[in-house]
């Protein structure tokens, strides 16, 4: 019961920033610290051994009201510590826009290097929004700054003044992708400076975190010199926090693979370094306490030479207590060292709980405490194997949620991987830091050191390689519902209960000396539970049509689902975003938990609607049928586009008007273009004129895409649909894509008040060249009843019929109400 005040001391900070962050009335935040006060107070007797007709003695009442008040209490300084420091931050904000010129003055506080840039981490900042001198007027104190630059002229520790404009974070207009404003928010910068002007600094009088930032740089340029350049970034990676040379293949494959979190430091680092040193000093004969404050002092520069990362603290900060323990004759306890540290990390910065890091970290070291303590398995034999697959399998059950939340895919063997390469690690990082320290003396022979390192690495990446052309290797599960995740750590926290008492009544038998049923814990249960916890996890989403059309800049990208659950997409490109198919198309699929795609239509080959195609193709992501125009000119985009077909195994079917393709009750019927031996395979026609036009049909909900087609062509459709008298189809849909972007010389009324579409969806960039969307456009649009939406403004648009009702709503506004 010593451990049980400060666990839900912890837990009641944790529960007050939640309470305080989603704005809870008063009564809600009593009856959530009821809740969870009750869970802790029941967990912890039953830990205790507790059984059901037991009395519980005046003492454990005493100490259960003592850890009820500490809950209390604490719970009081979170949510007080979280509003305090959310109302400063908000008061400041309001005075900030994206490119306003300011003077700021903060401590550089860390540097890192990315793409031959240097960025500067600013901290205990305070900003002017004019250029005057801090000293005539007070100026305004805010969160870290991030300053990008191309020199390294300053030290860690200085103080620094700079001009120039900011930059605001910007968040995700499309689900799935990464979202600047909550990860830098998190973590506690408030804003960025591109190049901003020096005006001053104030040398700093210890140097000594600039020469640990300086001695990393080093030992990268030894694995440089010795090694191949990705071996160099992953050992660089795992050594000393540097990702310059960390390419996005290797970690896409260690991510396949399931080991993400070696390329992170943390408490495998710190323990296996660490641990190491502080065993080498006892064994060379210092007494305890001078082998501890050594060790304690070398792990607490190590961590500044890491840059002090979320996972980099809460391991030195453990490990800083293993070591009291250890002078002071005392035990350590996991969980009262976790509990210690998330309190100093959160109370330090209460917005760290929404930081990916910060969650993994913890996470998985209660999934090793928590879970993993809970399986009984002899240490020898089988019985010891199987306690090893049951100990990483812990981890990995217990950091699926957040894998799944943030990745939307589960490595599948990861398990297995980690049981291949975690017994390596220590020899891995090991010779990489020896290797590095003595490169600084002698390049020859830092190479021999690092030789086994490069074995290592070798194995690894061929480990994950393999592990990636297993079949159903990543298991593509979406972003879970909130329910799922509760649901799925309830049934792991039960099971881990009946585990514990288990293993406790074992241990109880063999003190009588009576012999237990089941020495290895190889319950068949262990793995039914495995099972459904998965299967909490891969519940399917709701069958109901939705059209999506992505924020993709200056292109278009929509997708489409069926109530049958078919998964189409239109076109998939952009002329001004980079690697569109990369960060926002394919995670924004991944995200809704997309398997694959049944047929995707390219209107035609633009760069602007193909150039993400091309990059989803490439990656292997499947894509059944490719549905193209029997009229589209074929051009060196299409020759490209065939090739990545065929390579991908994507069957290509070619339309002409008035074809129908089924989907299930869904359809799509081509309306142009129509037959024209000039276009077949001509090189001089316009590719705009020859889009493909596609009508969409599902029970009652209908659309129109319509490509980059001109006013000319939709005259052409128009007296199409009379003359076959299937126009009465066509008309009163629900929504319409519309026409190149919203460009003047397409969309025009009579089209639109032919059509009219209950809503009006408009693609593109808020910048362009274009001038679109147009007003005369945007007017049609509105003239013939149409409720328009833009991209520009709103992000992703997520159409659906609510009550027979078309019903568009964007991301952003949704995104803008969660930060309210």
């Amino acid at each position: 019961m010593t451990k049980r005040p400060l666990c839900l001391g912890a837990a009641g900070v944790l529960s007050g920033i939640l309470a305080a962050a989603y704005g809870w009335s008063v009564f809600a935040r009593a009856l959530l610290a009821c809740g969870v006060l009750a869970c802790g107070i029941l967990g912890g007797i039953f830990a205790d051994g507790y059984r059901p007709g037991d009395g519980i003695s005046p003492a454990e009442r005493k100490r259960t009201a003592f850890g009820a008040g500490v809950f209390l209490l604490m719970f009081a300084l979170g949510s007080g510590r979280y509003l305090k420091a959310e109302e400063s931050r908000q008061a400041y904000l309001g005075e900030l826009q994206d490119g306003m010129y300011v003077t700021v003055q903060g401590q550089l506080a860390g540097k890192q290097v990315q793409k031959n840039r240097y960025v500067y981490e600013l901290t205990s900042c305070m900003f002017r929004t004019d250029s005057s001198n801090f000293l005539q007027a007070e100026p305004v104190s805010c969160g870290g700054v991030l300053i990008y630059s191309d020199s390294d002229d300053c030290s860690i520790g200085d103080i620094l003044i700079y001009h120039g404009e900011i930059t605001l974070w910007k968040r995700a207009s499309n689900e799935g992708a990464f979202d600047a404003k909550a990860y830098y928010f998190a973590r506690g910068f408030d804003f960025a400076m591109e190049g901003p002007a020096l005006d001053r600094k104030v040398c700093a009088k210890r140097q000594t975190a600039e020469a640990l930032w300086q001695l990393g740089q080093q030992i990268k340029e030894v694995y440089l010199k010795t090694m191949g350049e990705r071996d160099a970034g992953i050992l660089a990676t795992m050594v000393v926090g540097d990702r310059e040379f960390l390419d996005a293949e290797t970690k896409r494959l260690y991510q396949i693979g399931g080991l993400s979190h070696i390329l992170a430091i943390s408490g495998l680092h710190i323990s296996v370094i660490g641990m190491a040193l502080y065993r080498m000093l006892k064994k060379a004969g210092l007494p305890f306490g001078m082998a501890a404050l050594a060790a304690a002092g070398v792990m607490y520069g190590y961590g500044g030479m890491a840059g002090w990362g979320v996972s980099v603290r809460r391991a030195v900060l453990m490990f800083l207590l293993f070591l009291g323990a250890q002078v002071i004759g005392r035990s350590y306890d996991t969980f009262c060292a976790l509990a210690f540290a998330a309190v100093a990390l959160l109370w330090k910065n209460p917005c760290l709980f929404w930081d990916a890091g910060f969650r993994f970290s913890f996470v998985a070291i209660l999934g090793v405490v928590w879970v993993g303590q809970s399986i009984s398995y002899e240490k020898k034999g089988m019985g010891a194997l199987r306690g090893k697959i049951f100990a990483a399998s812990a981890v990995w059950f217990t950091t699926l949620p957040l894998v799944a939340w943030y990745f939307y895919e589960i490595p599948v063997y990861a398990v297995f991987v980690n049981l291949l390469m975690l017994p390596m690690m220590g020899v891995l990082l090991g010779f990489g830091a020896a290797g590095g320290m003595v490169g600084l003396l002698s390049l020859p022979l830092a190479k021999g050191m690092l030789f086994p390192c490069r074995i290592l690495l070798f194995m690894g990446k061929h480990i994950c390689a393999l592990a990636g052309m297993l079949p159903g290797a990543m298991w593509i599960v979406g972003r879970p519902q909130r329910w799922q995740i509760a649901v799925y750590y309830a049934f792991l926290g039960v099971g881990t209960c009946l585990l514990h008492r288990q293993r406790e009544q074992r241990e109880r038998e063999k003190e009588h000396g009576r012999r237990a049923e089941q020495k290895n814990g190889g319950h068949p249960g262990v793995f039914l539970a495995a099972l459904l916890l998965l299967a909490v996890l891969g519940v399917s989403r709701s069958g109901e049509a939705e059209l999506d059309m992505l924020d993709v800049g200056q292109g278009d990208a929509c997708y489409l689902q069926t109530k049958e659950g078919y998964h189409l997409f239109v076109d998939g490109g952009s002329s001004n975003v980079g690697k569109v198919g990369t960060y926002r198309i394919l995670p924004f699929l991944k995200y809704k938990g997309v398997k694959k795609i049944d047929c995707w239509v390219v209107s035609h080959t633009d760069e602007d609607h193909i150039s993400g195609l091309r990059e989803i193709l490439s990656s292997g992501y499947p894509v059944e049928y490719l549905a193209v125009a029997e009229q589209m000119p074929r051009d060196e985009n299409w020759e490209e586009l065939e090739a990545l077909a065929e390579d991908a195994e994507t069957k290509v079917v070619w339309l002409r008007r008035g074809d129908i393709w089924h989907f299930g009750n869904a359809t799509f019927t081509a309306l142009h273009p129509g037959e024209s031996e000039d276009a077949f395979g001509g090189q001089s026609v316009d590719k705009n004129e020859e889009s493909l036009v596609l009508f969409y049909q599902e029970d009652d909900f209908a659309g129109v895409f319509t490509g980059d087609i001109g006013a000319t062509q939709e005259e052409e459709i128009l007296t199409w649909l009379q003359k076959t008298k299937t126009g009465a189809d066509v008309q009163k849909i629900d929504f319409y894509k519309a026409a190149h972007h919203g460009s003047r010389y397409s969309n025009s009324t009579g089209f639109l008040e032919a059509l009219a579409p209950e809503i009006a969806l408009v693609s593109c960039s808020r910048t362009n060249r274009y001038g679109h969307p147009s007003k005369e456009a945007v007017g049609h649009m509105q003239q013939a009843g149409s409720q328009v939406y833009y991209t520009m403004e709103s992000g992703r648009l997520c159409v659906k019929k609510t009550d027979g009702q078309a019903v568009c709503r964007g991301y952003l506004e949704e995104k803008e109400q969660w930060w309210q």
